[in-house]
């Protein structure tokens, strides 16, 4: 463990002074110049999209909303030229459960929703779950689910059988019975805390992993699983950097003081996660009034501290189609109008968003990096090459 630690973090600190200076000299020499290319021409991965359309639909008194995968978003994000969304299959808000009140049956009845949503699309739709599965370039006419759990309350049992819980292997049954379902990532936590660990919601710096949090890493690091840090603690994050064999990643944080709240990750943070070779993801908030150049500022940030290869994008903000969590066009009484962002397109968002990150100076390849290709070279790392994959045999 201490040779892949001390390699992790010269690799970490490599990158970031390399990464740097690679980024300030083509700064310098492309001032002014513009990419020629659109949002298709890229590999996008979008890093985290709530279910809150999926939500919004399956309320509706109406069975043309009952099928929103084949329908309207799958539509609309192959228009937009995303290849791979991370979409979370449950996890411990109520929102990801499919505003469930049970935590575990919640979390599989989402997935069980997301699997048949898929099978609807007559391959439209297809899970990433093997190393083959992952786009080699941009995917045309379709899009790919990265399956990811938001917190890991459903994986652990509050009173489990006293025989079970002496039996280390018994621990892990339901991380594995997601895993063999397709679900590829897990973040840890959600904003409170649960049987892994306390989210940011109780406290920024917090605590670090609880036992059973830390054997759950070192599970998901053997199975092939992509470990979230995202809504977690900042005392657990860096833990979680230091115990990690694999890249970790934070799908949809911002910067602290670019935002200031408990959520966003800290300089520490950000160093810990890019010397694992990871992401640090920004995501688009609401509040912002020009959402496109902040999230430009924080991506230059980091590619200047701690090298491109680290930076990721999250999601840029509900599209007119679904312009608020609960609200779908033509069928929800607006309770405001709707304007910027909101009231775009997808391929609208990814066309601003990329003409930011080309007004910045970054060059075509840097702008792949940022859009998908960082996560493209830590899944590579990260999962198996079989399915059904190997669950025998991973706990220490």
């Amino acid at each position: 463990m201490q040779n892949s630690t001390t390699r992790r973090r010269f690799l970490g600190s490599s990158a970031g002074w390399l990464g740097a200076a690679v980024l300030a000299n083509t700064l310098g020499e492309r001032a002014g110049a513009l990419t020629s290319k659109e949002p298709r021409d890229f590999t996008i991965v979008e890093g985290h999209r709530d279910i809150w359309e999926f939500n919004a639909r399956f309320a509706l008194d109406d069975p043309s909303q009952w099928s929103p995968l084949r329908d309207y978003l799958a539509p609309r994000l192959i228009e937009a030229g995303v290849s791979v969304v991370i979409s979370p299959c449950g996890g411990d808000s109520i929102d990801e459960r499919g505003r469930r009140d049970a935590l575990t049956s919640g979390s599989l009845r989402v997935l069980d929703m997301l699997l048949t949503e898929v099978e609807k699309t007559n391959g439209k739709v297809s899970i990433i779950r093997t190393t083959a599965d992952i786009p080699e370039r941009p995917n045309r006419g379709k899009v790919q689910l990265f399956l990811d759990m938001e917190g890991g309350a459903s994986i652990s049992d509050p009173e489990p059988e006293p025989a079970y819980d002496y039996d280390p292997e018994r621990k892990m049954a339901l991380l594995r019975q997601f895993f063999r379902l397709g679900m590829r990532g897990l973040q840890l936590t959600h904003n409170g805390r649960n049987a892994l660990g306390q989210g940011v919601g109780e406290s920024q710096m917090g605590q670090k992993l609880s036992e059973f949090g830390v054997a759950v890493v070192k599970e998901m690091n053997c199975l092939g699983m992509m470990v979230g840090v995202s809504h977690l603690c900042e005392e657990a994050v860096l833990q979680v950097a230091e115990l990690s064999t694999k890249p970790i990643v934070s799908t949809h944080q911002n910067l602290y003081p670019y935002l200031k709240s408990n959520l966003e990750l800290r300089p520490e943070e950000v160093k810990a996660i890019a010397k694992t070779g990871g992401i640090c993801g920004m995501r688009y908030i609401s509040e912002e009034s020009t959402p496109y150049s902040f999230l430009a500022d924080e991506m230059e940030h980091i590619a200047s501290t701690v090298g491109i290869e680290h930076t990721g994008i999250a999601w840029l903000g509900h599209d007119v189609v679904n312009p608020a969590p609960d609200y779908v066009t033509g069928f929800t009484k607006p309770t405001r109008t709707f304007s910027g962002v909101e009231a775009e397109t997808m391929l609208q968002h990814w066309e601003n968003f990329i003409r930011a990150l080309s007004e910045r100076g970054f060059n075509d390849d840097q702008i792949g990096l940022i859009l998908g290709g960082n996560y493209i070279r830590i899944w590579k790392q990260i999962l198996p090459s079989t399915d059904p994959a190997p669950t025998i045999g991973c706990h220490v």
